[in-house]
């Protein structure tokens, strides 16, 4: 299966996760330009560097487990997907606005998204070598969903976005870590 086919299974639903926080965040407070850079910015490096970091984990953990990284890594990424969606469903709006102004806050919300990323990264890195192209992969889509959800936040406000943007996030999660099985066992 080509490397771009994984990267953007990768890339949207963390750009996703990203897009649900920079909402909340939108809908709490407008943010002036040098706030929304600073809050993308944030959002871009937790993502791709807990991605990275959870799949160079996976990669040293695969050679000491050998065959069972193959039933982790496909429970890890399938348990991110339901995680995903049981959180989207289970939300409730006036637990969730951020005031992303606020550098703690935005380091605590950007932390929390990117363990998301860091589970993905670890169950990916348990079954393939880790690969920059993935990591290319996220960082516009992070940048770019980041944006329109913190601009959906501010002008729309409608929650329906956000549930949606969560169910599918999760749904790709479950679609990778089928195709993943799939490429491993080379029938697909």
């Amino acid at each position: 299966m080509p490397e771009y086919i994984y990267a953007l299974l990768i890339a949207v639903p963390l750009g996703l996760v990203s897009f649900v926080s920079a909402f909340w965040g939108g809908i709490y407070r407008c943010l002036c330009f040098s706030e929304l850079l600073k809050m993308i910015f944030a959002f871009t490096i937790f993502q791709a560097g807990m991605f990275s970091l959870g799949a160079w984990s996976g990669g040293s953990f695969a050679n000491s487990i050998g065959w069972l990284s193959i039933p982790f890594a496909e429970v890890i990424i399938f348990l991110t997907g339901v995680k995903l969606i049981y959180f989207t469903i289970r939300m409730r709006p006036e637990q969730k606005s951020y005031n992303l102004a606020k550098n703690g806050e935005l380091i605590a919300v950007s932390f929390a998204s990117g363990l998301n990323a860091f589970m993905l990264g670890l169950g990916l890195g348990l079954l393939r070598p880790f690969s920059d192209v993935k990591v290319i992969a996220i960082l516009p889509a992070v940048i770019l969903f980041s944006y329109f959800g913190n601009y959906m936040g501010k002008r729309q406000g409608r929650i329906f976005y956000v549930k949606f943007a969560g169910i599918i996030s999760g749904i790709i999660c479950f679609l990778l870590a089928v195709v993943l099985a799939l490429d491993f066992y080379a029938l697909i």
